[in-house]
């Protein structure tokens, strides 16, 4: 009975043991030149795009790309001479930028 129980452990064992597969290196070598050659005919792939560059107004860089709000805020300061940048107000940071633009300006010229 002890035979067994032994002869049917060992059995079992074996059956799960991993075992390693022999490889074959002449047609692993094969294949691994295979893999390596180009392919005949295929597109190239196209290059990558450089990120467009970003929009600014006076210095500052437009959220939207078109710059439309800074330069609302231009010419409402334009219109208001606004003279200092510290008084620019607005809903938006755009349009406060713009008008800022445009008060530095001002204070530039003789």
């Amino acid at each position: 009975m002890t035979w067994l129980v032994i002869t049917g452990g060992l059995v079992a064992a074996f059956a799960f043991w991993p075992f390693k597969q022999p490889v074959d290196q002449a047609s692993h070598s094969a294949v691994a030149l295979q893999d390596t050659r180009p392919v005949p005919n295929r597109k190239p792939e196209p290059p990558a795009k450089a990120p467009a560059p970003q929009s600014t107004f006076g210095g500052y860089p437009c959220p939207h790309g078109d710059c439309s709000e800074d330069k609302a805020g231009f010419r409402w300061a334009e219109e208001n001479a606004i003279a200092d940048p510290d008084d620019c107000t607005g809903n938006s940071g755009a349009f406060i930028e713009g008008c800022r633009v445009y008060a530095q300006q001002r204070a530039l010229r003789p």
